[in-house]
């Protein structure tokens, strides 16, 4: 879905590209106010600039209902864009109904986040369901003016298929039912879009978290190829170390590459706490982990056809 701004300054293309804020509502309002965006009507807005938001908004911090409202204030009156996350992908599966049952019951971390988020409407089950019903109208992606905003892997044979989810410019249900089966056209685009490249584990490599338990996957560089890097060369928002020597073939998985000449993609979702914030000179992601480290990130974008860190502005807890 491509996405032009009408105002003055279209032409000069500043967005402000904001990480995943899961929640931490009052860490989003002082990284507004951090990036000079100011309260008009009620709805926080730039003279000239346009907050761009990659998903995950909602679930860990403690206001979630409070940042889909901010959100959706800017987003309605042209301050904002916005794209799904993940997060916001389970919380439409949960709470949308399908044939009087939710369209997917999630596992038990993921039922524990979304019951959380449920009880900050403290029973307004009305509301909340028009904040999902507004969430399904989000596009999975944006083109603007000549930069690309995904969750976590730009794909472009991806999101063609994925578009096709949408009717009336809102996700349909029957469409999201059948992407949860593995053989459906939509599962695998719309898994890897939200989350990014997976492989499995080598079945004698056993791996723990600090949680102590188990991965059976690990994300990857998806603008890298594999054969002949290492896990810990290849490795990029794990929250585990990886081992340094050489990845075997049989469990590299086919993906497309995103090409080194493509536009500058922004992502969020990897959690990147300090850094590589930029791991390309192409790709960029904006998600520094706020609820682990503290910080929330965005990226001041104006027009610039390189990367620099010095765009980065970050506010802490």
């Amino acid at each position: 879905m491509t996405h032009k701004l009408k105002d003055a300054h279209q032409d000069e293309h500043f967005y402000d590209i904001i990480g995943d804020v899961h929640g931490h509502l009052t860490e989003l309002q002082k990284l507004l106010i951090k990036l000079e965006y100011s309260m008009v009507n009620g709805v926080w807005s730039h003279a000239y600039r346009t907050a761009v938001f990659v998903g995950d908004f909602i679930n860990r911090g403690s206001n979630s209902k409070g940042v889909i409202h901010l959100i959706k204030d800017m987003v309605n009156a042209g301050t904002a864009l916005a794209i799904l996350g993940n997060h916001e992908l389970n919380a439409i599966l949960y709470f949308t109904q399908f044939n009087d049952e939710p369209i997917r019951l999630p596992g038990n971390n993921n039922l524990r986040l979304l019951e959380r988020f449920a009880n900050e409407y403290n029973g307004h089950k009305e509301v909340l369901k028009r904040d999902i019903k507004w969430l399904r109208t989000l596009p999975l992606h944006l083109t603007i003016n000549g930069i690309r905003v995904v969750h976590a892997y730009w794909n472009d044979e991806n999101l063609s298929k994925l578009d096709s989810l949408y009717e009336g410019g809102k996700l349909k249900k029957r469409s999201l039912k059948a992407a949860m089966e593995p053989s459906s056209e939509w599962h695998k685009p719309l898994f890897e879009t939200l989350k990014g490249i997976e492989l499995a584990m080598p079945k004698d490599l056993v791996i723990k978290d600090s949680q102590n338990v188990k991965r059976e996957n690990f994300r990857i560089k998806w603008w890298r190829k594999p054969k002949g890097k290492t896990f810990k060369k290849m490795s990029y928002g794990n929250k585990f170390e990886l081992p340094d020597y050489t990845i075997p073939l049989e469990i590299i998985s086919d993906y497309t590459i995103y090409p080194k000449t493509d536009p500058i993609v922004f992502i969020g979702h990897y959690c990147m706490g300090h850094g590589p914030m930029i791991p390309s000179k192409n790709i960029c992601c904006v998600d520094s982990c706020v609820t682990g480290t503290g910080r929330l990130a965005a990226y001041r974008y104006n027009g610039e056809g390189e990367l620099n860190e010095e765009n980065f502005v970050f506010v802490s807890l």
